[in-house]
């Protein structure tokens, strides 16, 4: 980030870095869940699987133990970068929100009638930013079912007989993590079209379940970043199991 400590600049960067985090999970999660789901469907994806088990396992863990660590950074309260950091710089700033700062930024844009776009431009209110905390809050309570999977099988070897694992993993949902991470990415959109195009931070939950993205035209698997996951996965399985 530099030594440019404007709010602007500061929330821009934290935004950036959440993006980066929120991007992270969802491809390893997908990527993670598609290897699996496309071997239940295809013997001969199995069969590729057996003929190099090392490499595969290796893959999968390493894909496994990801999701569950960036998450931890995303939500951690004791790192610098992490969702809270961002709210709070949006909360105690909220003039970068304005309509004054969008022009500033729009004006930078050759052929653009600024004060015509910005002139319904949606300003966030205190309201706004409560729903934020209060769906932070939601999605901090999920992770709490995965913190204790990440703290004590990922990120330190503190449970490792197969039961006490067991017991742990036992507490955690797939689809409830789907659900999370898409959560998290499309939130990320909501608040990057609110700065720099002033919408109204609405919108509907996108579709997270890998079974039905699998069910979906490779064309609409490309409307967002999960969906592109499953279906490259998918072809390149299929790809590296034909040859």
């Amino acid at each position: 980030m530099g030594t440019n400590t404007q709010p602007e600049a500061r929330f821009e960067y934290e935004l950036e870095v959440f993006r980066r985090e929120a991007d992270e999970a969802v491809q390893h999660l997908y990527a993670y869940l598609a290897m699996h789901a496309v071997a239940g469907d295809h013997k001969e994806v199995r069969q590729l699987y057996n003929s190099a088990p090392l490499f595969w396992l290796t893959t999968l863990r390493s894909l496994q133990t990801s999701v569950f660590i960036v998450l931890g950074r995303i939500f951690s309260q004791d790192s610098e970068h992490n969702l809270d950091a961002l709210l709070g710089i949006a909360e105690q700033d909220r003039e970068i929100f304005s309509r004054e700062s969008l022009t500033r930024r729009k004006s930078v844009i050759p052929g653009l009638d600024v004060n015509k776009y910005v002139s319904d431009a949606y300003v966030p209110t205190a309201d706004d930013f409560r729903g934020f905390r209060r769906q932070v809050r939601e999605w901090r309570r999920i992770y709490d079912n995965y913190r204790a999977v990440r703290n004590q099988i990922f990120a330190h070897a503190e449970v490792s007989q197969p039961d006490d694992v067991h017991a742990l993993f036992a507490k955690t949902n797939i689809q409830e993590l789907e659900v999370l991470v898409t959560d998290l990415v499309t939130f990320h959109s909501r608040l990057q079209n609110l700065l720099q195009n002033g919408f109204m931070p609405t919108g509907d939950r996108v579709n997270s379940s890998v079974q039905e993205l699998r069910k979906m035209s490779a064309a609409q698997c490309r409307n967002t970043l999960h969906g592109r996951v499953t279906s490259d996965t998918e072809r390149s399985l299929l790809a590296a199991a034909s040859k």
